[in-house]
């Protein structure tokens, strides 16, 4: 017969053994674990809390780097140029006339005050920015999540933690991103950098990642961890620094006594010497007795190069960076002839690499590719500000602009953001008159209309040919009247009625140039090859037939347009060397 008691005890025993062994486990379930105690951790645990260990003996993480003041100086430089700046919305647009493609600012598009100004409720664009940018600098990857509506449209984006989120590719073959913040939770990096708790997948469309040094072109290297040894060595010659000074810049070393002291005789000597010599008792004079001698073991700051290294680790950080040292306040190395091309370089090989990695990502992600809108709206950030010269330098560019007909007026105080002006002639382009196309069309005369080329569609080419047609007509007379005419004959028949044309255009023209008419027609060396040109066309051209008014006339018709439109390029040009000149002089 089964006694029932006995089993029931043996159930009760047993599940109080359960109970007493849980119970044990709840007490020693404490932070400190028996096989890895805080008072001497694991190597693996300092690594989460710390950072990685390094030679220097210092270990180093991603908000431990930012104490190095080099580091704080390359990352909030490059934070501040890359949130700095406008990132604008553009609408590619083809030109009517000429098919060229061209861009304006999309004002009217629903992401352009979201990327510009505020990228969602609790942050402006700048903080959004800065803020990422920083991710990517010292964690090597920076995280925006994509908030959309229920009809797929972008409505905001948010800043994710670099160290809570990571890409997955599923079994499909499918690249998600795993995070343990919840779409209203913002942490901070390096307060809790676990990535614990429950996790929540988002899909790559609606994720903005930005890697920094991939080896598998999906999850950025941390920058941190890869320069741990630099920036172990930089905290390790700062925390020297303070030690030396928080002991009154005095190396250490040891007293030594002749004779054998106790424990408390050697304590009560320590303790005595500290309070003499350290604090505000610093540099003190000390008094030595029964014998005692001071012995100096640590090297002196100048033994350990403590300068140099100094100064090699702050060019070595900016090297990581990209940054030039001058930018952060080293001027050793650099000098005024150069700081304007080490601006440059900085924002080409610097900052350049991060705004177009930004630009791709946000196209790839923001903007659709299928659709009436494919490839019509891109985003850029505006780089003016950081090539921006100064006021002498952009008064050469300008002024160069604007006579060699790349820029306008409006164009001009665009890039001065100054409002636009409605004055006449405010978005025309020049044209040097001295210039003209390679083609077979005649270059347009001045007061002509430049859309065609044709000297009887010139008004005022086709006032002086009516006014001067008697006067050449005369000359072609004379010397078709001779059997043979040199070069001297040709002088004397045309070189009055040139001259009388060229002294009408100067008069003309010196008006819009403000300039005085020249005195120096008469010695014109143009001119007396003009004639020249004039002799051999004449001479080379096939015999007219006919009456020799007819004759005259046609010679009249087809050589008097041609003189008028080179001697127009002619004084134009002149006019505006002088107006030059003058302005040179002035400035």
């Amino acid at each position: 017969m089964i006694d029932m008691s006995a089993v029931f005890r043996e159930a009760r025993d047993a599940e109080l053994g359960r109970l007493e062994a849980r119970a044990e486990a709840e007490r020693r379930s404490s932070l400190e674990n028996p096989q890895t105690p805080l008072s001497f951790p694991a190597e693996w645990l300092l690594d989460i809390w710390q950072g990685g260990r390094t030679d220097s003996g210092i270990r180093v993480s991603e908000m431990t780097a930012l104490q190095v003041s080099t580091v704080f100086a390359c990352v909030q430089l490059i934070a501040n140029a890359v949130a700095g700046l406008d990132l604008n919305v553009y609408e590619r647009y083809v030109t009517e006339k000429n098919e060229r493609a061209g861009k304006r600012l999309a004002f009217d598009h629903n992401l352009f005050d979201l990327l510009q100004n505020e990228p969602n409720d609790e942050m402006t664009s700048f903080t959004f920015r800065k803020t990422l940018q920083c991710h990517a600098l010292l964690w090597g990857n920076l995280y925006a999540e994509i908030e959309r509506d229920g009809g797929g449209r972008v409505i905001a984006l948010w800043p994710r933690n670099p160290a809570r989120c990571k890409p997955y590719r599923t079994a499909s073959g499918l690249l998600v991103y795993k995070t343990s913040e919840g779409m209203d939770q913002l942490t901070t990096p390096g307060e809790d950098d676990k990535n614990e708790g429950p996790q929540r997948t988002i899909f790559a469309e609606n994720m903005i990642h930005v890697p920094g040094l991939a080896i598998d072109a999906r999850l950025g290297q941390s920058v941190s961890w890869l320069s741990r040894q630099v920036l172990g060595l930089a905290l390790a010659t700062e925390k020297f620094g303070g030690k030396l000074f928080a002991n009154g810049a005095r190396p250490g070393g040891i007293l030594v006594h002749p004779g054998k002291l106790s424990d408390k005789a050697r304590a009560t000597l320590k303790q005595s010497w500290q309070e003499a010599q350290g604090g505000e008792n610093a540099h003190r004079v000390a008094v030595l007795e029964e014998g005692l001698k001071y012995e100096k073991l640590a090297a002196t700051p100048e033994e350990a190069q403590f300068l140099g290294t100094r100064e090699y680790q702050r060019v070595e950080i900016c090297g990581i960076f990209g940054v030039p040292p001058h930018m952060i306040g080293d001027s050793s190395k650099s000098n005024r002839a150069n700081t304007e091309q080490l601006g440059l370089e900085f924002g080409t090989y610097a900052l350049n690499p991060h705004l177009k990695a930004w630009t791709q990502e946000l196209t790839r992600k923001l903007f659709p590719k299928v659709g009436r809108a494919a490839g019509r709206f891109f985003p850029m950030f505006d780089t003016r500000p950081l090539v921006l010269p100064d006021a002498a330098a952009r008064k050469d560019f300008y002024g160069t602009g604007k006579q060699w007909g790349y820029l306008c007026t409006n164009d001009i105080l665009e890039m001065e953001h100054l409002n636009p002006t409605e004055q006449p002639g405010a978005d025309l382009y020049w044209m040097p008159v001295n210039m003209q196309v390679m083609s077979d069309d005649p270059p347009p005369q001045p007061g002509q209309d430049p859309s065609s080329g044709d000297p009887k569609d010139n008004k005022l080419g086709q006032r002086l040919v009516r006014a001067y047609s008697r006067l050449f007509l005369d000359a072609f007379r004379r010397i078709n009247a001779r059997r043979h005419a040199d070069s001297e004959a040709y002088r004397r028949a045309f070189m009055p009625a040139v001259l009388t044309l060229a002294e009408a255009i100067e008069q003309l023209a010196s008006g819009e140039f403000g300039l005085e008419p020249s005195a120096e027609l008469e010695e014109s060396r143009f001119l007396a090859e003009l004639v020249d040109g004039l002799r051999i066309r004449v001479q080379n051209s096939p015999n007219s037939r006919g009456a020799e008014e007819q004759v005259a006339e046609e010679q009249v018709a087809r050589e008097l347009p041609r003189i008028v439109k080179a001697i127009s390029i002619e004084v134009f040009r002149s006019l505006a060397t002088r107006r030059a000149k003058a302005q040179t002089e002035d400035a």
